[in-house]
């Protein structure tokens, strides 16, 4: 949900900013638009950047060409109604930063993503209100306006800023916690119909759930999917490609099940699951932990090239 708020608030800050140089661009100066325009382009490159490539981890291309488009965009428009150097610095700073940010994101690990977002969105708060303050001066705007005030005031400002954080941490924690109830009312509905249906309430934790993914050069099919904590799995990796191929879980906690009719299990153990070109393999375990955790393949290289996926444990 950070993602959604974040892109919200990026998306309101430009259009803000793009509005403001289109009013005002007859007391712009060509050398102050090429700087608001290079500014905004590469701000809103990183930054939804950086969201694409989170959201779309994996595909770096994908990634990648959403964060130059929406930095493209914003570079654009911002040098448009001051001159072609102006559009010409903003397109070329949007599309270095676009590139940049999905680069960062498809780095970024599932856990510390959270944090990177809000690093990023302290930057470009805190850049935007530099870019709106010296268009405002540049503007030649009432010295004695309440921005000016802002802006003049250290404590002032530092209120408006703590202020604008406090609420975004609130709404994002707020969004977390309806689309985590929600998620909850899904899976019991869908428990209790099964359960409904088999007639035993233990038909559904106990019953192995069955995962093929498939290895290509260099690719997961599918590269994320979902499982439930307690219930068996039976993972197979299927080798279509010319080389070897492997899978590997990160910090994913599970007891692995051993082929042996004891039916012996050791706990807390890592997933690695190997296979030759042409060949299949499987292993067979149980989730014992709840979140989202990244599977890559180990093969050096391999990982860099795409060969990451991510699976939801809930």
């Amino acid at each position: 949900m950070s993602i959604l708020l974040t892109g919200i608030i990026v998306t309101i800050l430009s259009l803000i900013v793009i509005v403001f140089v289109f009013i005002k661009r007859k007391k712009i100066t060509c050398m102050v638009g090429m700087m608001v325009a290079m500014a905004l382009g590469m701000l809103v490159g990183l930054t939804d950047g950086l969201l694409a490539g989170i959201l779309y981890s994996g595909n770096l291309f994908f990634s990648t060409v959403l964060g130059m488009g929406f930095g493209f965009l914003a570079g654009f428009l911002t040098g448009l109604p001051i001159s072609v150097m102006a559009i010409i610095d903003g397109v070329l700073s949007g599309i270095m930063g676009g590139m940049m940010g999905a680069m960062l994101g498809e780095m970024i690990s599932p856990q510390h993503q959270n944090s990177m977002i809000r690093v990023m969105l302290v930057i470009f708060v805190g850049m935007i209100g530099i870019v709106l303050y010296m268009l405002q001066q540049e503007t030649g705007f009432n010295r004695l306006s309440f921005i000016n005030k802002i802006f003049h005031n250290p404590l002032l400002l530092s209120i408006v800023f703590l202020l604008f954080f406090y609420t975004y941490n609130h709404l994002n924690n707020t969004l977390d916690q309806g689309h985590n109830v929600s998620i909850k009312n899904s899976h019991m509905s869908h428990s209790m119909t099964n359960n409904k249906l088999s007639g035993s309430p233990l038909n559904f934790s106990t019953k192995t759930k069955k995962v093929v993914i498939e290895a290509t050069e260099f690719a997961y099919f599918p590269k994320d999917f979902k499982l439930t904590v307690g219930q068996p799995v039976t993972l197979i990796l299927k080798n279509s490609g010319e080389v070897e191929h492997d899978i590997e879980f990160e910090n994913m906690k599970v007891s692995l099940l051993q082929q042996s009719h004891h039916g012996n299990h050791s706990k807390n153990q890592t997933v690695h699951i190997h296979s030759l070109p042409g060949k299949t393999a499987e292993i067979r375990f149980i989730p014992v932990e709840s979140g989202v955790f990244r599977f890559y393949c180990t093969v050096p290289g391999h990982k860099e090239s795409g060969m990451v996926g991510f699976v939801e444990v809930s």
